[in-house]
């Protein structure tokens, strides 16, 4: 289902900020394996966004939480060497805050840690890139138009 989709497939994620760092995990599968990205996951059928997103934190990171408004949508569409979509994800991701249990890595995540805003390395997604960016300069733009890329081979 998620490698040759036929349609999109939905993620949802929570962006955690406090002291003006972020919580990313670094993602254990591809797509983006290897890469610091928000916590979250996909939406399974007959799941509100907010019950996905609150099942997918506890599993990845091991905290409850408590989900505020929209952070930002926006979509990753990888195209394999032919040039065909090998995955195509619309994730809509919330702001959150930590409302019990111990942060530490889960399923789909290597690790987990606070990261500056203001200091994102390379292997950082780039569409928290640009969240990042948002946050800081306060603005209120929601879409983040990821693109297309193209994947390579490991």
């Amino acid at each position: 289902m998620r490698e040759y989709p036929k349609r999109p497939v939905i993620g949802v994620g929570a962006v955690i900020v406090e002291d003006g760092k972020i919580l990313l995990v670094r993602r254990a599968n591809e797509p983006n394996k290897n890469m610091w990205s928000i916590p979250g996951g996909l939406v399974r059928v007959g799941e509100s966004l907010h019950e996905a997103l609150k099942r997918e934190i506890l599993e990845e990171i091991g905290v409850e939480i408590e989900i505020g408004d929209v952070a930002c949508v926006t979509e990753e569409i990888f195209l394999d060497d032919d040039g065909r979509i090998k995955y195509h994800y619309v994730i809509v991701d919330f702001f959150a805050k930590i409302k019990s249990g111990e942060i530490k890595a889960g399923s789909d995540a290597k690790e987990v840690k606070w990261i500056k805003l203001d200091e994102l390395g390379e292997d950082v997604v780039p569409f928290v890139r640009k969240l990042a960016e948002k946050i800081l300069r306060e603005e209120k733009m929601i879409y983040l138009p990821g693109g297309r890329t193209t994947l390579k081979r490991c």
